[in-house]
Parts: C-alpha cells; sequence; structure tokens
C-alpha cells in the first residue's frame, strides 16, 4: 500500500531521504569494511553500500551481494562500481519514484552539486515493500506514486482519461477548420493534399518524443526547480527538433520534387515540416511542466493535449508557407 500522499510528491526529496547509510572507504578491505559496518548500528533497511570519502563525497557504491562474495583481502576500490545515478538535493519525491522505476533500483543517493552524499531515498520511504519484486506490485506501487495509477476499474479509467482525449478531439475538429478555410487553395494544388498525413504525422511525433524526454528527464517539477537548468533544456531540445525537422523535411522534399517535379510544393515542405517540428518540439517540452504547474497529471494529460496542439501548429504552418508560396488565383 503506498502511504505517501499525493500532495507530499513535489516536496524535496531530501526531507524524506535517510541521512544515515552503510558507508564504505576506499582502501578498506572487503573484511574491513565488514567489521566497520557492525560498528555503524544502522537502524534503516541496507541495501546498497555507498562508497565516500572523510567529507562524505560519493565515489561508488557496491551492491550487497557482491560485497557478501567477495574476497575478504579484496580492496573496496576494486569491487565498487560507479555511482553514476544519483539524486539532485533539489529533486522532489516524485522525481526520486520516477527515477527508481526508470533504473529499476531500491534505493538512490541524495547527492549535491559538489558530490557531497546527504542520505539515501529508498523505495521504504516511499511507502512501497521493498520485498516485492519490481517486475511486480512494487513497480505498480511506484508507477502509481508518480501518477501513473492502476485503474481499479472501467469507469475510473475513463474518467481518468477521457478529459484528456477531448484535446484530440477540439484538435481534429480544428484542423478540420483550419483545411476548410483554405479550401480553394487545396482544390487548386491538389498536391498538398498527398502530403498534409507525412507532415502531420511528423509534427505529432516530435511533439511526443519532446514530451517523453521531458517527463522522462525531470523537466516537471514546481516552479523552484533551477529555471536555468529548464531552458538549457528546451534550448537544446528545439536545437535537437530544428535538427530533425531539416532532416525529416529534406527526405519528404525530395521524393516530393521526384515525384511532381513542382519547385514551389518542394520549397513549401522544406519549410513548413522544418518550423512545424521544431514548434512541436518545443511545446512538447514545455506543456509537461505547465501541466504539472497548473495541477494536472502530465503522464495522461501531456500527450494528447501536444498531439492536438501539433496538428494545430503544422496545418497553421502548413498552409500560411503555401499560401505565400504557391500562386493562389
Amino acid at each position: 500500500m503506498v502511504s505517501v500522499a499525493i500532495d507530499k510528491l513535489d516536496e524535496f526529496a531530501l526531507h524524506h531521504a535517510c541521512p544515515a547509510f552503510a558507508e564504505l572507504r576506499r582502501d578498506e578491505t572487503v573484511a574491513q569494511a565488514l567489521a566497520s559496518i557492525r560498528l555503524q548500528r544502522l537502524d534503516s533497511a541496507i541495501l546498497y553500500f555507498y562508497v565516500v570519502d572523510d567529507d562524505r563525497r560519493l565515489h561508488g557504491v557496491v551492491p550487497t551481494r557482491r560485497l557478501l562474495t567477495s574476497d575478504p583481502q579484496e580492496l573496496i576500490s576494486a569491487i565498487m562500481s560507479k555511482a553514476s545515478i544519483t539524486l539532485p538535493a533539489t529533486a522532489t519525491l516524485r522525481e526520486g519514484a520516477a527515477m527508481l522505476v526508470h533504473h529499476r533500483l531500491l534505493a538512490v543517493p541524495v547527492v549535491s552539486r559538489l558530490g557531497r552524499m546527504h542520505g539515501v531515498l529508498d523505495a521504504t520511504a516511499l511507502g512501497v515493500d521493498v520485498a516485492a519484486d519490481l517486475d511486480g506490485r512494487g513497480v505498480d506501487q511506484l508507477f502509481q506514486l508518480i501518477g501513473v495509477r492502476v485503474a481499479d476499474s472501467a469507469s475510473h479509467a475513463f474518467r481518468a482519461r477521457f478529459p484528456s482525449l477531448l484535446w484530440n478531439v477540439g484538435g481534429g475538429l480544428i484542423a478540420a477548420l483550419i483545411a476548410s478555410a483554405h479550401e480553394q487553395l487545396l482544390s487548386t494544388f491538389t498536391t498538398l493534399a498527398l502530403f498534409m498525413p507525412v507532415t502531420l504525422a511528423l509534427g505529432e511525433s516530435v511533439g511526443m518524443q519532446s514530451v517523453a524526454l521531458a517527463i522522462d528527464g525531470g523537466l516537471t517539477p514546481p516552479a523552484r526547480t533551477d529555471w536555468r537548468a529548464a531552458l538549457r533544456f528546451i534550448t537544446l531540445e528545439a536545437r535537437t527538433a530544428l535538427g530533425l525537422g531539416l532532416a525529416c523535411a529534406g527526405v519528404v522534399g525530395l521524393v516530393g520534387a521526384m515525384w511532381q517535379r513542382d519547385f514551389h510544393l518542394t520549397t513549401a515542405l522544406l519549410l513548413s515540416i522544418t518550423a512545424a517540428m521544431t514548434v512541436s518540439g518545443v511545446v512538447g517540452t514545455i506543456m509537461p511542466r505547465v501541466l504539472r504547474r497548473i495541477g494536472r497529471n502530465p503522464s495522461v494529460a501531456a500527450g494528447p493535449t501536444v498531439l492536438a496542439l501539433a496538428d494545430f501548429i503544422t496545418l497553421a504552418v502548413y498552409f500560411k508557407v503555401a499560401t505565400v508560396l504557391m500562386e493562389v488565383p
């Protein structure tokens, strides 16, 4: 049973991390390390052993099985692994739960920017039974914590998902209105209709990729998150979306040029696909954060919202560019 209240998930994970953890030193042997652990008298569950220095700067981690099965004279530095997965001291409980699920861990160290270890956030602190297999009930509990709840009935699933799908309904109707407003353009240049599906698909796809990366990368905490880091993430995704747009537009434009032999159509495809994918990528990166700020679950609502906006943006750009470049009587 998940014991952490939903309204607590946006609190700092550091406040819920256990400050006492199993500490090892790099220059110790396995035998010395086991002896020192007995003297530490830890009350919390020992899931991993963390290798730190005198200032508690984290250098590595040793799984329990490796420590117990290694040669007693083996140095800890020889059996430890690099601690590449850590949780920033500014992270939230929701981000901590997401990290445990993503990396299939039972605990994660909370580390400051200077590398000093402040504690350990484990599944027990999140109210999850650490004895449960992470392929089963433990994963379900953590998914529920981060907002991806397993529906206990069809009616519950309907109520949870239908409001977000209305974005798709609205987006589709708006897309139809945009197309009808350019009926003369489509009737004059029927080839534009041939490339509408691929143009829409590319805008939607890059938007959904950006949503997944934003949620997975932790770009959805409340306002106290470092805005400079968020801005760097958004800028990086915008550049990536621009590059993807140029590449995809080049492929579609080449096919269009070879197929229809229409310079204006090819140019319209190049410009509209590049612009639409770039804007959709940025929207997909920002939308999860916006939804979190207004109290909506981005894991459920971000997808349909971004799909609807991507359709609107893509068609608006597509027809605007085509109108400018192609001579409409």
